[in-house]
């Protein structure tokens, strides 16, 4: 399933750091359905493979789903299903 990465930035919130960009996403269970749970495999730029747990989102004014997925280091990832 085609997903695209929303870049989070939290510059404003925080100082900004280097921190390891994601470039790629798996979701295997995937599933149109607000807040189903589902298992993230996110690749970063640095190399790294990361395992997290996730959840699916639906935007209610524009219907759009995404998948929301943090680890208990606390990184996070956003990322947009593209319809085909």
């Amino acid at each position: 399933m085609p997903f695209e990465i929303k870049q989070l930035s939290w510059h404003k919130r925080r100082r900004p750091t280097e921190v390891p960009k994601p470039v790629a996403i798996e979701v295997d269970d995937f599933r149109q359905e607000v807040n189903h749970p589902c298992e993230v495999t996110v690749t970063f730029d640095n190399g790294e493979v990361l395992h997290m747990h996730g959840r699916v989102i639906r935007n209610p004014i524009t219907g759009i789903w995404s998948v929301s997925a943090i680890n208990g280091t606390g990184q996070s990832v956003l990322a947009r299903f593209v319809e085909p």
